[in-house]
């Protein structure tokens, strides 16, 4: 009987992009706006997050996403926006941070391709921005999915190195973040 030595490498691999891209695809599948992600659904207040198998507080979660447990950093609003901010009644779910680790250009370009299958890309750096990034002006770079509601992430972080986010956000928050950035260009076919 003969093995080939790339082929288990090979299946591995695609099992492995497989599971990586059906976690991120499950939201993506309906036409309607996102409403979270997996149990953490926006509007949720903190005791019902802190109910959570997944969470030891209402504001972090430990999810195990690509074969490594990945912390979620949760953020809370007001349902009432003439409510101070400082006020915790009526606190509700508005936004889940993923940290998805160390950047390399692999896995930025592998979290890139997932969510682009998952997701519609609506917002895209220019080349100014990018430019401003690699200079050292702007401290992150942003790409933003389903009009904001999904947004990539590389954060440099204060001794050089980067990470990567991956954030959902409610549609409030989305359009927000789509209101501050260029649209990607579309291209004539």
């Amino acid at each position: 009987m003969h093995h080939f030595k790339f082929g288990y490498p090979l299946a591995s691999f695609w099992l492995y992009l497989s599971c990586v891209m059906w976690l991120f695809c499950v939201p993506a599948y309906g036409a309607e706006p996102i409403d979270g992600f997996r149990n953490l659904k926006f509007g949720m207040d903190p005791q019902e997050v802190q109910a959570l198998t997944n969470c030891s507080t209402p504001h972090e979660c430990i999810y195990e996403l690509s074969n490594k447990n990945r912390y979620v950093t949760l953020t809370y609003g007001s349902d009432d926006l003439t409510q101070s901010s400082e006020s915790t009644k009526n606190l509700r779910l508005v936004k889940i941070t993923i940290d998805m680790g160390q950047y390399s250009e692999g896995w930025y370009n592998q979290l890139q391709m997932i969510l682009g299958n998952s997701y519609r890309l609506t917002h895209d750096f220019t080349d100014e921005t990018m430019n401003a990034f690699l200079s050292k002006q702007l401290e992150e770079l942003q790409i933003g999915y389903e009009d904001g509601q999904v947004v990539l992430t590389v954060v440099r972080r204060q001794f050089g190195n980067m990470i990567l986010k991956v954030i959902y956000q409610n549609t409030t928050l989305g359009s927000e973040f789509f209101r501050q950035r260029p649209t990607t260009p579309t291209t004539a076919s």
